[in-house]
């Protein structure tokens, strides 16, 4: 068939127009560019706390010489500070924000919360347990249960209350509801948390302002997406929910 231009002078060639090309190729750049950018900057802000962390490491393998505190206290604080940027991601990847599932599909996002939530819980509870062998066993001789080391223990306590039931859901039979219940507990997790680092952190008594302002950050981000978070969960309060069509296998039975 022949391209040549019509009476009115006009191509009738039904070719796309090389601003739609150019679109559509804008388009399938996008995602690579913007999961590179969210990558990136996942990869600084934890980065950001375990330098200041390498740096009051150096102090104190050139103040002290007592065994314990590059066994027991230094690991545990590292594992803190990780753990609580890991707790911080697993919150955002659970929150099916828009802005993350146009770069991430909703099953990818599920799978990386989980396993976020597992590395996260892991290194938590070793930071617990540490600083408790390390109170024991080096600068105090007994175990300490002042405010804000309880605060920390009751927040290990709630993570484990969530966690187990996430990983043996179906071992344990849970119904829908009481895995929800119990899933909605981590959320106090994380201000705990914050509580407990803040008053007892090294880093943000001793450190620069970075863990300060990095955290501090994080924890402010984290109460505006859980208000934002309830505040969907109300006004949707009440709304009829949409039925599922019937397969059309089933709608013949009928």
């Amino acid at each position: 068939m022949s391209n040549a231009p019509d009476s009115t002078g006009e191509n009738t060639s039904k070719s796309p127009p090389k601003q739609k090309q150019q679109k559509k190729k804008k388009k399938s750049t996008d995602k690579p560019a913007a999961a590179a950018a969210i990558y990136a900057l996942a990869v600084v802000l934890l980065l950001l706390p375990v330098y200041e962390w390498l740096t009051n490491a150096w102090y104190f393998y050139v103040a002290t010489s007592e065994y314990l505190v590059f066994f027991l206290h230094l690991p545990a604080r590292l594992f803190a500070l990780v753990g609580f940027v890991l707790m911080f991601y697993q919150f955002v990847l659970g929150m099916r924000l828009p802005i993350i599932e146009k770069v991430f599909n909703r099953a990818t996002n599920l799978k990386r919360h989980r396993t976020l939530g597992k590395i996260a819980f892991v290194l938590i509870l070793l930071h617990g347990v540490l600083l408790l062998a390390f109170d024991y066993f080096g600068t105090f001789g007994e175990l300490m249960f002042d405010t804000y080391r309880v605060i920390g223990m009751i927040a290990i306590v709630l993570m484990i209350l969530a966690v187990i039931p996430a990983w043996y859901f179906r071992p344990l039979k849970l119904s829908r509801k009481t895995w929800t219940t119990i899933h909605l507990g981590g959320y106090v997790v994380f201000p705990l948390g914050f509580l407990h680092g803040r008053a007892l952190g090294a880093e943000f008594s001793t450190g620069t302002w970075t863990v300060n302002v990095l955290f501090s950050a994080l924890f402010a981000i984290y109460c505006l997406l859980l208000a934002y978070r309830l505040y969907l969960a109300y006004t949707s309060m009440g709304q009829p929910q949409a039925k599922t069509a019937r397969p059309a296998a089933a709608k013949a039975k009928g």
